[in-house]
């Protein structure tokens, strides 16, 4: 009788786990890699919704109709992990790389959404952290250049050059 209970216990925390994201060896949602400095600075969702955050709404070449996108800049994400300057390289989970120009990104422009309609979205959805650009709000944002940039199922950046 006792083992049942043991084994419904574990059952039941194992049955959590799943759900609520729980994991004992839980991998780091983001992981910043500054190759100058020699550093790696690990972002848990916490960790990037304590950034200040920001939201708008957009079209997407890959999406249908306008989506709300909410989540920390770029530029603030780099920031909280020592970034002084430099082009960085956006990695996806499939191994998907691009680098991106310093002059690629702002103090505005783009965010690193954790967030689409206000609700986190999964691998499946191109998630769980999407470069995204305000691509309706100005021209400049609809190149092939910025495209590219648009990781999507983002999850390590490199930081080369800086101080």
């Amino acid at each position: 009788m006792q083992a049942m209970r043991v084994f419904a216990a574990l059952c039941w925390i194992m049955v959590f786990s799943v759900f609520s994201g729980v994991s004992a060896d839980a991998e780091p949602l983001l992981v910043i890699e500054n190759e100058t400095k020699g550093t790696v600075t690990e972002f848990e969702e916490a960790d990037l919704l304590a950034l200040p955050q920001v939201s708008f709404e957009t079209s997407t070449i890959w999406t249908e109709g306008l989506r709300q996108f909410s989540g920390p800049t770029l530029v603030a994400v780099l920031e909280a992990a020592g970034y002084t300057g430099g082009d960085v390289t956006m990695v996806a989970i499939n191994d998907y790389s691009v680098s991106i120009p310093e002059d690629g990104f702002d103090e505005e422009a783009p965010i690193v959404a954790l967030r689409k309609n206000g609700a986190p979205f999964g691998v499946r959805d191109k998630g769980p952290l999407w470069v995204v650009y305000p691509y309706d709000s100005d021209p400049k944002f609809q190149s092939e250049a910025i495209y590219a940039y648009s990781v999507w199922q983002l999850n390590r950046i490199k930081v080369a050059g800086g101080s």
